[in-house]
């Protein structure tokens, strides 16, 4: 894996981690590895519930 997707992948755990996605910090020195589906689940309903609150009118 080169240098500049090494980056990347950082960046993106690093987003995640501030964004509340991630709780535990060890998962940024785990970010190459395969996760169960439920881990991936979980993050991706975490992430659609902030993106879209149900506060909101519908109009």
């Amino acid at each position: 894996m080169s240098s500049s997707e090494q980056q990347k992948i950082k960046m993106i755990g690093q987003m995640a981690k501030d964004a509340g996605l991630i709780e535990d910090p060890q998962w940024l020195e785990r970010l190459n590895e395969p996760v169960p589906l439920w881990v991936v689940l979980d993050m991706l309903l975490r992430w659609i519930d902030r993106a879209e609150p149900d506060s909101g009118p519908y109009d």
